[in-house]
């Protein structure tokens, strides 16, 4: 299913922030490469949200010296609010940004801010990172869909979705097993791009 849904009738996405934290153009050398892998997943909307949305589901089970961290926006909100400081940080990678754009049960952005980099700085720049879930076709499903935006070496662009579509892969599988429910669960669809279906 991941291969052919067509969700741009249904999910938008909200423009970037006028003070986003990275630069509107990429540096010399580099592409803004877009990574988009789509999940069907036999849950509700309600609580694939509730999971995507929890610290915890990221925080958990980090091994050291990698860590997530949250910091309070200035209202004093800490987790999944607009304006939250997080990062992702560890040997070889720096994932630090601040939350954008929250619509309950819909869609949530993340800027990274300039520095940011996985492997190195002069390869990777991560920019983006956003999520949209809507109901599946068979109701108690979820449609989850990720795209991940990055300034990528010229000539590093393969190595990065490769590496994007083995991470990604089967976070859709990580989310339905983490959300109970008392029916019997079918299967997770995938798929990275029109192209590519995951398995």
């Amino acid at each position: 299913m991941g291969d052919t849904l067509d969700m741009s009738s249904t999910l938008t996405t909200p423009s970037a922030d006028a003070a986003r934290p990275y630069p509107a153009i990429p540096a010399p050398g580099f592409d803004r490469t877009g990574y988009e892998h789509v999940w069907t997943i036999d849950r509700p909307r309600s609580a694939v949200w509730a999971w995507l949305c929890d610290p915890a589901t990221f925080v958990d089970g980090q091994i050291p010296p990698y860590r997530v961290e949250f910091l309070t926006n200035d209202a004093g909100e800490t987790g999944f609010a607009e304006g939250v400081y997080n990062s992702h940080v560890g040997p070889f990678m720096n994932f630090s940004g601040i939350l954008g754009t929250i619509q309950h049960e819909r869609y949530r952005d993340l800027h990274y801010f300039y520095g940011s980099y996985a492997v190195s700085h002069a390869l990777f720049r991560p920019t983006r990172l956003q999520f949209w879930v809507e109901d599946g076709a068979t109701p108690g499903t979820t449609v989850m869909r990720l795209q991940v935006d990055a300034d990528v070496r010229k000539k590093a662009q393969k190595l990065w979705i490769g590496a994007m579509r083995t991470f990604w892969k089967r976070f859709g599988s990580w989310c339905e097993s983490a959300v109970s429910e008392s029916a019997t669960p079918r299967s997770v669809t995938t798929g990275s791009d029109p192209n590519v279906t995951d398995a």
